[in-house]
């Protein structure tokens, strides 16, 4: 296995760039395109649990994540899943 499957090739700065979107009460757009990309690729590069590693950088649960994705997709910032 590769490094890239276990966890998303992301560097402190880039969790650091998550962390700072997230500050608020307000969930921005912004935000949502920044993580929902980091995801994205994190998918592309073969993480098996994207979700549970962006809950651990954000100090979130992993079904917050799933719900920033949702929230993404919905609100059209990134393509919805065709299954």
């Amino acid at each position: 296995m590769t490094d890239n499957i276990l966890a998303p090739n992301m560097t402190e700065a880039d969790i650091a760039e998550l962390r700072r979107l997230r500050e608020g009460y307000h969930v921005t757009n912004e935000f949502l395109v920044c993580l929902a990309a980091h995801y994205v690729q994190a998918e592309i590069d073969g993480v098996l649990n994207p979700a549970r590693h962006l809950a651990e950088y954000l100090g979130v649960q992993r079904q917050t994540v799933l719900t920033y994705m949702r929230m993404a997709r919905n609100g059209g910032l990134i393509a919805k899943n065709r299954r």
